[in-house]
Order: C-alpha cells, then structure tokens, then sequence
C-alpha cells in the first residue's frame, strides 16, 4: 500500500460486491443451477469469482458464451438474477469489514456504499447486515436513472447528498470501473487488491492507492 501524508479523509465510500461483501459463492451456485436447468456445462468457482465484480451480465457470457448483443441475452440475465434471488442474502463480509465499521461508528466517520447492484438486491443486504442503521448512504444505479459506473454519477449523487467535497473523499473498489468512476467524480481512488480481480490480470492504481486487506483504509484517517 502507497502511505498517504499529505492529507486525511473524511468520507469513505465503498463498493459493495468484492469489496465489502463476498458474494461469488452465491453466484457460482446460481449461474451452476441456471446452466445445469439448461445442459450448459458449469462453470468453476475460479471463473465465477473473477466475473463477479462486472455483473451479472459478465456471468450470463461467461455461462452461455453470448454478449449483449445476443437476442437471449436479456433473457438469460433475468433467469440468472432469478436463481441469484434464492440465495443473494446468504452472503457475507469480507474479513474486517465489521472491524473498520465499528471503527467508523466510534470515530464518528461518515461511510457509504456506491454499487452497481440494482436497489433491489442491495437494500435488503444492507439491512440484514445492519448497515442501514450505520452508513450515511447506499446509492444504486436505480437512484441516478441507471447510470452505472465508470459513469461518476452515482459518485457524485453521493458527495451532493451527504454534502461532501471530492477531495475530501476516497472510493475503495475492486474493479477498474470503480477507478475510473472515481476519478470521473475526482475522488481518490483505492484498489482492493483483495478483491476479484486478480493483481497480475488488473495494473495496480499508480494515481491512487492500493490496499491488501480493508483494515489498511485506517491508515488513510
């Protein structure tokens, strides 16, 4: 991890899925329940995890070997997010994710989630984890007209509604969407290197931070 000594941070914003919370296993057993239904051969856990942080369009292609462009694709992503729907709650944080919560709380510093994940997912894993009742924000693509990143706008629906300057912001994400999304925003970026994506398949954030486990974004208050 780059040590920053320049300045200290007062609000943190998260990804959600391979940052805060680990949900490739309940992907790989909804993709694996969707191709054996259609005696499509199933995908390993390792290629699964690597997709998960794109999407759940990511998954459909990697399952079905289609792209957007594809009449079914549509089609197949909804009986994905079907079969993700039966078990999406089951999953958890990733370790010390609780810890650097409750520091958070003790230290009365503002946090909050920025995901690609659509409201309707996110919401109820924010509350059955408790995080509702302890982060200043949770913004979905459904709360700025489905923009997603990179796109800043969800980045930037976050500083405006918690009153918060860029510079006084990171982002901590594992995919090179939530960099990019930063940066549009203004905002430090932080690679999770913990994270889905492999290091040696994603280069290293040179203009902002890089951190191997969450505890390490203490450093950065």
């Amino acid at each position: 991890m780059q040590k920053n000594l320049n300045k200290n941070f007062n609000l943190f914003l998260f990804d959600l899925d391979g940052t805060l919370l680990d949900t490739a296993r309940e992907f790989h057993v909804a993709l694996n329940e969707v191709l054996d239904k259609e005696n499509k051969p199933s995908q390993s856990f390792e290629n699964v995890r690597e997709k998960v942080s794109d999407g759940a369009g990511a998954l459909v292609s990697l399952g079905f070997d289609i792209d957007e462009q594809n009449e079914n694709f549509e089609e197949k992503r909804n009986i994905l997010l079907q079969a993700y729907e039966k078990v999406y709650l089951n999953s958890e944080s990733f370790d010390g994710v609780e810890e650097v919560i409750s520091y958070f709380e003790k230290k009365q510093i503002n946090w909050g989630i920025v995901t690609n994940k659509p409201r309707v997912f996110s919401e109820e894993i924010f509350k059955s984890l408790g995080w509702d009742k302890k982060a200043k924000i949770l913004v979905c693509p459904d709360d700025v007209k489905n923009l997603r990143k990179p796109d800043p706008a969800p980045l930037n629906f976050a500083l405006k509604a918690l009153n918060h300057n860029a510079k006084e912001t990171v982002y901590i994400g594992d995919n090179w969407r939530d960099l990019e999304a930063a940066k549009n925003a203004k905002i430090t970026p932080i690679f999770a290197e913990y994270g889905y994506v492999k290091t040696g398949n994603y280069p290293l954030n040179t203009k902002g931070f890089n951190i191997k486990n969450i505890r390490e974004i203490l450093s950065f208050i």
